[in-house]
């Protein structure tokens, strides 16, 4: 199986005060061998809000550079789609869907890789639904 990921559902994987037992269950369905990706997007997202966390004083410097090795256990691979066309395809999706240029990028992605979209994110969930793409429940 593919899956892609967005920051919502590996917040809730790797920061321990937004752990949430439904994505650590949906999380163990997902095999070994299956495929993981995400947008390149994904790596700015996650550094903010890793940022944040020690900004808002929930967790230190150090106590946040201790969650990169559960990240990197992830496997996840990067795509680095772009340009004016992919940029089209993105607008399109907000358009259509009412979503960021954010999401539609985790949107755009999942129905490329014909992948089950991973997200917390319930307007996420609707637009998957209404594009064709399976998100994991």
């Amino acid at each position: 199986m593919i899956y892609v990921f967005d920051s919502s559902f590996l917040n809730a994987l790797i920061i321990p005060d937004e752990k949430n037992p439904q994505v650590e269950g949906m999380y163990a369905k997902i095999e070994n061998e299956d495929e993981r990706h995400a947008p390149h997007l994904i790596w700015y997202e996650i550094t903010n809000v890793f940022y944040n966390l020690i900004r808002r004083k929930r967790y230190t410097f150090d106590e946040v550079l201790q969650f990169f090795p559960r990240l990197a256990a992830f496997d996840i691979t990067t795509d680095y789609e772009t340009g004016s066309e992919y940029t089209e395809k993105l607008l399109r999706l907000c358009n259509d869907y009412n979503i960021s240029a954010y999401d539609a990028a985790y949107l755009e992605l999942a129905g490329r890789k014909k992948a089950i979209l991973c997200t917390m994110d319930e307007r996420l969930k609707a637009a998957a639904t209404q594009y064709g793409v399976a998100a994991m429940k």
